[in-house]
């Protein structure tokens, strides 16, 4: 669960399609849990001096509730939260270590912003020899043009699966 965060969802750079997809991501999210698929949301957490701050100004910084997950999502019991302070999950965090450990082989994204954050993400995940899984209707980002490019980009540079929620949730019956 990529930056479900309140400054992407309802704070600073919150937007509609970001709020209308956590009803699907509930349904998603209490699926995995039932059936033990580890949950991991990786959050923006920035320090003064990150680099993407020239460009996007002061957000999600660490400690602030900007930088929390949003309450509709969790997290809960059992669930992971890594915080991390540029695009990709993977950079200068402990996801790859994490995951190793679990013998974790497919990452399931979904979150926020599709073009930015989620797709340097499956880039690094499909560098590190994850499969990758994105959820189309799950992700996304303030232009759809740009969402949808993003997703067509992942699936044909690093072989990402894309599907729906509806059909995560029908393979997981």
């Amino acid at each position: 669960m990529v930056d479900m965060i309140k400054d992407f969802v309802t704070g600073k750079f919150g937007f509609k399609r970001a709020q209308q997809m956590v009803p699907r991501l509930q349904s998603v999210l209490q699926r995995a849990r039932e059936r033990k698929v580890p949950v991991i949301f990786v959050c923006d957490s920035h320090k003064a001096g990150d680099p993407e701050l020239s460009l996007w100004g002061k957000h999600a910084m660490k400690g602030t509730e900007g930088a929390r997950v949003v309450p509709e999502l969790g997290p809960a019991e059992g669930d992971l939260v890594i915080e991390k302070r540029a695009y990709s999950s993977f950079f200068e965090t402990e996801l790859e270590k994490i995951l190793k450990k679990r013998r974790v082989t497919e990452l399931i994204l979904a979150g926020v912003v599709t073009n930015i954050c989620v797709q340097h993400t499956a880039a690094d995940a499909f560098f590190r020899g994850f499969k990758v899984s994105v959820l189309s209707d799950c992700t996304s980002c303030p232009e759809p043009a740009q969402h949808s490019a993003s997703l067509k980009y992942m699936r044909e540079i690093y072989g990402a699966t894309i599907l729906t929620s509806k059909e995560l949730l029908e393979r997981w019956k």
